[in-house]
This record gives structure tokens, sequence and C-alpha cells, in this order.
């Protein structure tokens, strides 16, 4: 959600509208379906068909499309006619729907698929790489992993292939760094190719503020990146750091740890989601609530599913109801449909 449009998607006797984050409304509830505000604008529909509105809740883009997507460098991912293809700010087509499949641009350019094949296209619609692999991933830092042939290597932006198509699975680059796989184990390689941790985790994560999540004889632990182990492999499971902590779970119990790996959330919860403004989102017995960063529950698990918090207020479900909630766990709208 674009936290400073302060636009909520609220849902009355099946429509949907906005209210802000003090619970007043601020676009009456009149469409068939809405999303979040992303840059301003924000996904409807009317019936089957999709457009944009803007912070005001005028139709900037008349619903028109089967498909839409959020804009992502100016564009926008429609479909229309069984076919894909993407429109400016404006609402105009700047690339014809042609393709099978897209994916949203990267880095300036954007993967399509055509005739079963994955290649990528400019933001004027030139191919400036063929259609022509089997799979293939966005572009990051320069570099994007591709198939052909059975195997995954890396081309550059003119297509050249500048790391040999010899793993089993590629990710994209981040911080210079990608998880590849080998023979079913995975490791890491820099832009030259070259394996500089080796390939022994049964799964691996991309590196997250300076630790890499990875499963090692049945067990998650912690690498940084001279591939040693600074948080040893005791969990069943471990995502990746985020603001100095990461989820790990044992038993199927969740909690947090910290990046000396001391736990700084109990493991005692039956699910951990997202961190915001301060509270973690916990599941216990079925519903779920948020909890302090000491583990100290804050709300109590109430609610069939909650989300983020974002300028003091998060979203929250009950009986097939949306609502939102305020920090100490009182409704700024209580659950509606």
């Amino acid at each position: 959600m674009d936290s400073i449009s302060n636009r909520y998607p609220i849902i009355v006797k099946g429509k949907y509208g906005y209210i802000n984050n003090e619970g007043n409304v601020v676009i009456e509830p009149k469409f068939d379906y809405t999303e979040e505000f992303n840059d301003g604008l924000a996904i409807f529909a009317a019936g089957d068909a999709y457009g944009f509105i803007n912070e005001q809740g005028e139709s900037v883009i008349p619903a028109k499309f089967q498909d839409v997507h959020n804009f992502i460098e100016d564009l926008s991912a429609v479909e229309l006619d069984d076919k894909k293809g993407f429109i400016d700010r404006q609402g105009n087509i700047v690339i014809e729907p042609k393709y099978k499949e897209v994916m949203d641009f990267q880095e300036g350019l954007a993967a399509v698929q055509s005739d079963y094949k994955w290649g990528y296209i400019d933001k004027q619609g030139q191919e400036v790489i063929t259609p022509k692999y089997q799979d293939m991933s966005d572009f990051s830092e320069g570099l994007a992993a591709v198939q052909m042939g059975g195997k995954f290597g890396y081309i550059d932006k003119q297509g050249n292939l500048v790391i040999e198509d010899k793993f089993d699975y590629a990710y994209g680059f981040k911080d210079g760094i990608a998880v590849v796989s080998i023979a079913n184990k995975y490791g890491f390689i820099n832009k030259q190719g070259e394996l500089i941790i080796h390939n022994k985790f049964y799964l691996a994560n991309d590196f997250q503020e300076g630790l890499a999540a990875v499963e090692f004889k049945n067990k998650y632990g912690f690498i940084d990146i001279e591939g040693n182990f600074r948080i040893k492999n005791t969990y069943d499971w471990a995502d990746g750091f985020s603001n100095g902590i990461a989820i790990v779970a044992e038993s199927e119990k969740y909690g947090c740890i910290n990046k000396s790996g001391d736990i700084v959330i109990p493991v005692k919860f039956d699910n951990i989601d997202a961190l915001s403004e301060d509270l973690i989102s916990i599941e216990l017995d079925g519903k779920w609530g948020y909890a302090d960063l000491n583990g100290n529950l804050m709300i109590e698990p109430q609610f069939d599913d909650v989300g983020r918090f974002i300028n003091g207020i998060a979203s929250v479900e009950k009986d097939n109801k949306l609502g939102y909630i305020n920090k100490q766990g009182e409704y700024v709208w209580k659950p509606s449909r």
C-alpha cells in the first residue's frame, strides 16, 4: 500500500470503497472490487473488467481489461482479448497485447512469452532478446537467469550468455551474489560465475542483512558471506533477516531470533508473519493477533487473518468480514462485507 495515500479498502454491502486511518470514509463504497493504492492509483473492477481509479475515487483508466497489474516503472501489464501487453499511466496502449504471458518491467526490460518461449522487450515494445528460452527470471543487477536445453545460465541485456548454462536452477543476483543449484545441492556464485560458497545445502535463500538462511543436514541455520555458519543449523525452518530479526521454527512452533542467534520472541506461536511498526503478527490456536518485539501479547489473537500496520492501523478479517484496528486493538472500522 502507498502509505502517502492514506486510503484503505473497505467492503460495505458487497461494494468496495476506502477509509482513512481515522476510520472516515473518503471514497464511497460503489465499486465491484478494489485493491490497495500504489503510487496514487488503485486497481478497480466493474463486473469482470479492470481499470484504475485515483485517490479521489475517479476512474482515470476505464475498466475495459481482463486483467491489470500495478504500475512498475510507469507501465502496467494488461490483458485484452486473451493477449497481454502494456499501458502507460494515462491508459494508452504502448505495447500491443499480443503475448501469451508477460512479466513486469525490471531494469527497463520485461520478459514476454511467445509460442511457449520466453524473451525480453524494451519499453518501446522492441524484442531486444528473441523469445527462445524455456524459463527465465527478471533482470537483476544487469543479468537474468535463463533456461535453454535443460540447464540455467545468465545473460546480459544484449542477450549474450555471460555465465555458462550449467546449473539445475538459478536465482537472480542480489548484491553481486546469486543462489544456484548443482546436482540438487545449493550454493552461491559471483558475477563471474565462480562458485564462492560450495553447493552443499539442501536449500538456500538470498543474503539478507549479511546472512543467508540455509538448510544443511535437515536443519536450518545462517551463514555469512564466507560460507561459515554464524548461527548454527538447529532449526526446522528459518526465514531471512529483516529489521534485525528472523523467523525460525522448531517442532511446528515459531519465534524470532536476532543476528547473534539469541531468541528475542519465544518459539511458542503456531505461526508468525510480518513485522510492522514494532508489532509482529502471530497465530495461536487458529487465531491471529499481535506481539511486541519481546514476544508479549499486545493484541489478543482473535482474528481469522491480519495485515501489516500502516500509518497506525492494520486490516483484520473476522467471519469473512474486513475491518481495521489501531495499535491498541480498537476498531477504527468494524468488520463488514
